[in-house]
Formats: structure tokens, C-alpha cells, sequence
């Protein structure tokens, strides 16, 4: 007979069970992790994206995350937002990894959590791109990258890459049929555009998820396509002009299986795993969920104009950066055609500017206008295709800012038809800004955690205050504005200085974005040699002069704003460069090998002249370094002539230069 002394130790015992069971109870919905690079290749350090409920963001967390049996990181504290960033130290060889994160909350309610993730661990390319899943952006040639381009047709116009790479533009995608018989063609332009420094994002449509212009190439056979697939692949993807791979257009307007493109994405990788992979989608957009696992890269294709409204362009990019943040890059095809099939007319120069601005602003960062075919064919508009190079201009200017991965202060604006955004990147604050409506507007932007002081409104070359962490500015009708504010301004070193005679010796002069002020440019033999400003790159200030020349002997001159000298007087002239040997390209190429930077056989020489009294070459490296001359002016010339600093390459290749110097050196 069971006493009630019995039942009651059961009692406790089967609670006791349960309540063991249930303190191991694991959770593996809840959480989701991702390494933050797409692979990682050089790097000493990497970081993993632990993807929070919102339940949790306050959370006391403990995480350990594990490659097979090796613990590879833990962390512990209360996060501060949705995802939660863990380093750990790359001492793992080139191989792929199963990861696993293992969770626990320091709640009481005894529940364990577990997410899983691949991380991807790859032997160095030159040419390898990388998407970074907590900026969006992508690393190209080591360093971040907004790609701002275009679609075009085939064949290539030989000259369309000079005509579209000086006016800002670093990126191509032409449609073509992958056809054997035209595969010379695809070299020549992919040659082109690696002498050049732009990019191509390739289109393997014909061949891989279909869709879009001459995408048809007549009646193959599964296997006969997946060969010739394999090969365009093998062929192109060395190509230092390589960005990513293209492989459906509006597969759900098209109503193609997302299982059919995963199967082609795992092929595409498995022959190629150091290039992104994209698709476009039509409405519904986010349709492109279903596609998440066939691509790296979420692209989409609004045309609003002239029948819906242009805030259709910003809606879509929100909807996409909301559903894939932290996960995969967003970009944005933005209509410049109009005129037949749907649509009556193009987008006004307003309206291209909105929306690009709309796109950038709700997380965007990439931008491919559809469609250029020069001179005045799409868009017909001259003037429209000049304000998408102004904004390519805009962009690469503020490129660190819009890729930036550190905390921003909160912005908010009125009316609601202007919408703001902000990112903070060395210490400097930038707010972003754009008119959704075509009525001049009033415009009152809001910052947290700042008082009173001066913004820089830099595409305009104004300069404002503000207080109490309010601007208060104007916005042109579907206008936008950009601010830049220090957070720590610090007061000038004084000391004595040899009195530099270089004006905007830095090029911090940014009155016409993108170029360098004071100075002319000189022709040297090829169109599509480019002298631009770069905020990526500088040895001192925010920006460097970035030359690029795509042949030898045939660079630009820069010829600085002209100084006066004196007769018997010498002069010391120094300059910090640096330069990417693996950027080098030679253009020769033939059916079995591409030949590249590796194997280029010329130095890389840059010469430095003062005037017609002297002249210096040295060659740049990878690493900023200062190079120093001295020249003396005769004694039998002038007593004093203004003369010019003159700062030429003419190596192949790309180089920065910044903190220019000339002074007189005294007795």
C-alpha cells in the first residue's frame, strides 16, 4: 500500500524530472548568426552577427560559439540592439566551417538557445569581392566599395567606359548572349574596364536564370548550357575587372523556381566562391524572399515614372533593407528610360535625383541605373545622365560614411515628406537628407546627443549653424542635401612651419566634389585617365588625389595652382603616395591565360616638376610613404617667376597622393 509519505517523494521526484528536462529544453528558431564578411581571405580578425528577438535585446546573454569541438569566441553582457556583434581571431586554415552559437539568458527560465551558420575561410584573390552583412557594402581591392553604374547594351560601344568612368561612374553591366563566336568582344571590354578601374558586373543571363535583354541564345540543352556556364566562369573569373555575377532578371515576374536558380547558385559558387551573386526582382518585391538562398546580392527594379509615385523607389528599398539587414546587400535599379512600351516619358532631372537619394537614404548601397546608351539614345535626356554622374560623384564622396560600421547619433526630420538619415564615421557626423515631394520645402532636421555649432553643406559649398541640435535648411523640389558636422573639433597645432607654397596641398577643397581645385589637368593620350578625389584613401585630412593611368606613357598631368620662385633659391618638394601594384593590368591577353597585375613587367613610375627647373620620378608601394626632392632655381633667370608643380604617372596603374609640400629652403 502507497502512503501518502510515497506519493509525496514521487511527487517530488517527477517535478523534480521535469523541471531538469525542462532547464534543457533548446531553442534553435530564435536566434540567427552569420559571419559578417561573405568569406574571409586576409584578415587577422572577424566578426559574427548574432541576430537577437526583440524579446532578448535587453537581455543578460552569455555565447559561446564553437567550429566543431574549438570554442572560437564567447562573449557576455547585456546587448545593445537587434544584432549583436562578436569578434573573434582568424588563426583557422582556408576551409569551410559549420559554426555553432550556443546561447543562454540569464532570465530564470532555463531555456538554452542554438544557431547554426557556414563560415568560409578562402585562400587570397587580387580580385576577390566580399559582401560585409553589417554595412551592406562590399569590399573591392581591399577597401569598401559603393558600386554606382549602369546596364548597357552589346555590343560594348569601345568607348562608352572612358566616356561614363570620368564622369564618376565605376561600374557596367552589359546584357549579352554568352555565344562563343562573341566571346572576343566580352574580353575587349572587360579588358577596357580593368585598364580603366571600373567594374563589371557580368550578366550570365543567357546562360543561367533568364530574363532581361538578349537573354535568349536559341535551343540548348540543359548540359550544354551548364557547360558553357562553367566555362564563361572559368574564363572571367580571374578578371581583375570582376565585381559580381548576374544570374536572373525578374525570375518571379517569370515565374522560375527558386529551386532551379539555388541549383544554379551552388554551381556558380562551386566553380567561383570569390564573386557575390545577384538577382532583380519586380513587384511584389518582396517576392525576392523566396529567392534568399540563391543569391548574395538582392537587387530591385522600381520604374515608377510617370504613373506612380517616385516615394515607390524609397518604399522598396525600405521594405528590402528591413527584410534582409544584417543578412545580404541591397541595390537598387532606378529608371532613366521613358518614352514607349509602359512608359510615356522619362524621369525629369528632379526625379532621377529623388529617387536616387530615396534609395541611398532608406539603405541602399548599391545603385544601377536602367538603362545608358550614349550619347543620347537612353536616356535621351543629356542633362538627366549628367545628374546621375553628379550623384556618382556624391556618392563616392561620402562612401566611407554610407559603409560606415559605427554608432550613429539619431536624426529625425520635419515634415514627413522629408526624410533623413545619418552616419558617423572618425569622429564626423553626416546627415542625409531628400525631398519626396516636387514643392520647394521647409526643412527642420533633429539630432540627439548634439547642441550648437556649424554644418558643412557639402555639395553646395555652404556652410550653416545650427542649435540646440536642430537644422534648419531649405530643400528644392525633390531636392537633397547632405550636412557634415565635426563632433570633436579640435584647435589647430600651431608652430613654426616652413611656409608651404602649395594651395589645398590635401585636397580638402571639396567646392566641386570628386576633383581636385586648384590645379588644371593636361591630356596625356587617353581619354579615360581619371584624377579624382578619394575619402577612402589619405594620409592626412579626409581625402587623397587618386590618378589612374590605363596605359603606359598616357596619364593625365595635374599642374598645381602656379607659385612664384626665386632666382639662386633651392626648394624642397616632398609628397605622401602609395599605390595598389595589384590594380596593375596588362591589356594583352589571349585564349589561355589572362595576364595581370602579377606579371606586369613596367615599374610604376610617377614624376614630380617643378616647372622647367627640375624634375623627380619615384615609385609608389603599398603603403603611404613621403618621397622628397630638392631644386635649385639658376641664378641667371628671373629674380622671381611664378611657376607650377606638375605631378604626372606615367605607370600603369592607380596611386594616391596627398599632403604636397613645396617650400624654400633657407640658409
Amino acid at each position: 500500500m502507497i502512503t501518502k509519505k510515497i506519493l509525496l517523494l514521487l511527487s517530488c521526484l517527477i517535478i523534480s524530472i521535469y523541471q531538469h528536462v525542462n532547464s534543457q529544453t533548446v531553442d534553435t528558431t530564435s536566434f540567427k548568426i552569420f559571419p559578417r564578411l561573405s568569406f574571409y581571405t586576409f584578415e587577422k580578425e572577424g566578426e559574427f552577427l548574432l541576430h537577437l528577438p526583440a524579446g532578448m535585446v535587453k537581455s543578460n546573454l552569455s555565447v559561446t560559439i564553437s567550429a566543431g569541438e574549438n570554442i572560437i569566441s564567447s562573449w557576455k553582457g547585456n546587448p545593445s540592439g537587434r544584432i549583436l556583434r562578436i569578434p573573434f581571431t582568424l588563426d583557422l586554415p582556408a576551409s569551410g566551417y559549420r559554426i555553432k552559437a550556443a546561447i543562454s539568458a540569464h532570465s530564470g527560465s532555463g531555456l538554452t538557445y542554438t544557431a547554426t551558420t557556414d563560415l568560409l575561410i578562402l585562400t587570397y584573390k587580387s580580385n576577390e569581392v566580399k559582401t560585409d552583412r553589417l554595412t551592406g557594402g562590399i569590399i573591392v581591392n581591399r577597401r569598401s566599395f559603393f558600386p554606382f553604374g549602369f546596364y548597357c547594351y552589346s555590343p560594348v560601344s569601345p568607348t562608352l567606359p572612358e566616356e561614363e568612368i570620368v564622369k564618376g561612374f565605376n561600374m557596367i553591366s552589359p546584357y549579352q548572349s554568352i555565344l562563343p563566336e562573341t566571346l572576343k568582344d566580352r574580353k575587349a571590354y572587360m579588358d577596357r574596364c580593368a585598364e580603366l578601374g571600373m567594374k563589371v558586373h557580368y550578366n550570365l543571363l543567357s546562360l543561367s536564370g533568364g530574363g532581361g535583354v538578349d537573354s535568349k541564345i536559341g535551343a540548348l540543352s540543359d548540359e550544354e548550357k551548364k557547360k558553357r556556364l562553367t566555362d564563361e566562369i572559368r574564363t572571367f573569373m580571374n578578371h581583375p575587372a570582376l565585381l559580381a555575377w548576374y544570374i536572373s532578371d525578374e525570375p518571379n515576374g517569370y515565374k522560375i523556381p527558386p529551386e532551379k536558380l539555388e541549383a544554379i547558385y551552388r554551381m556558380v559558387k562551386e566553380t567561383d566562391p570569390w564573386h557575390p551573386i545577384s538577382m532583380v526582382f519586380m513587384a511584389p518585391f518582396l517576392s525576392a524572399k523566396k529567392y534568399a538562398s540563391a543569391l548574395d546580392i538582392v537587387m530591385a527594379d522600381p520604374y515608377p515614372v510617370p504613373d506612380y509615385p517616385i516615394v515607390m523607389t524609397g518604399t522598396v528599398t525600405d521594405q528590402l533593407r528591413s527584410e534582409f539587414k544584417g543578412i545580404k546587400p541591397v541595390w537598387m535599379v532606378l529608371q532613366a528610360f521613358g518614352g514607349g512600351e509602359w512608359w510615356s516619358r522619362e524621369p525629369t532631372i528632379q526625379e532621377i535625383r529623388s529617387m536616387t537619394w530615396q534609395s541611398i537614404i532608406n539603405g541602399a548601397t548599391g545603385i544601377q541605373y536602367f538603362v545608358r546608351q550614349g550619347l543620347n539614345f537612353f536616356p535621351k535626356s543629356v542633362a538627366a545622365w549628367n545628374e546621375c554622374g553628379r550623384i556618382a560623384m556624391e556618392i563616392a564622396e561620402i562612401t566611407p560614411w554610407l559603409l560606415s560600421d559605427e554608432e550613429t547619433l539619431a536624426v529625425e526630420s520635419s515634415p514627413k515628406n522629408i526624410i533623413v538619415t545619418s552616419r558617423v564615421h572618425q569622429g564626423q557626423l553626416m546627415v542625409m537628407a531628400v525631398n519626396k515631394i516636387n514643392e520647394p520645402t521647409a526643412a527642420y532636421i533633429k539630432i540627439r546627443g548634439i547642441g550648437s555649432g556649424r554644418a558643412r553643406v557639402i555639395f553646395e559649398n555652404r556652410s550653416l549653424a545650427f542649435s540646440g541640435g536642430q537644422i534648419n535648411d531649405y530643400l528644392a523640389a525633390y531636392g537633397s542635401q547632405v550636412y557634415l558636422i565635426d563632433l570633436h573639433p579640435s584647435a589647430e597645432v600651431k608652430g613654426v612651419k616652413p611656409e608651404n607654397m602649395i594651395r589645398d596641398p590635401g585636397f580638402e577643397d571639396i567646392s566641386s566634389p570628386g576633383v581636385p581645385s586648384a590645379c588644371y589637368a593636361r591630356p596625356g593620350g587617353d581619354r579615360g585617365a581619371t584624377y579624382f578625389l578619394d575619402s577612402r584613401e589619405h594620409h592626412e585630412g579626409n581625402h587623397s588625389v587618386r590618378l589612374f593611368t590605363p596605359v603606359n606613357n598616357k596619364s593625365i598631368t595635374l599642374r598645381l595652382f602656379p607659385m612664384a620662385v626665386k632666382a639662386g633659391s633651392t626648394y624642397a618638394i616632398s609628397v605622401w603616395a602609395k599605390s595598389d601594384p595589384e590594380q596593375r593590368f596588362s591589356s594583352v591577353t589571349n585564349q589561355d591565360s589572362m595576364r595581370h597585375s602579377l606579371n606586369y613587367p613596367d615599374k610604376q613610375y610617377v614624376e614630380i616638376e617643378l616647372g622647367a627647373f627640375g624634375k623627380a620620378r619615384f615609385v609608389p608601394d603599398q603603403e603611404w610613404r613621403r618621397y622628397m626632392t630638392f631644386i635649385t632655381i639658376p641664378s641667371d633667370t628671373l629674380k622671381s617667376v611664378r611657376t607650377n608643380l606638375l605631378l604626372r604617372m606615367p605607370g600603369q596603374g592607380v596611386a594616391w597622393f596627398d599632403d604636397l609640400k613645396v617650400y624654400e629652403e633657407k640658409p
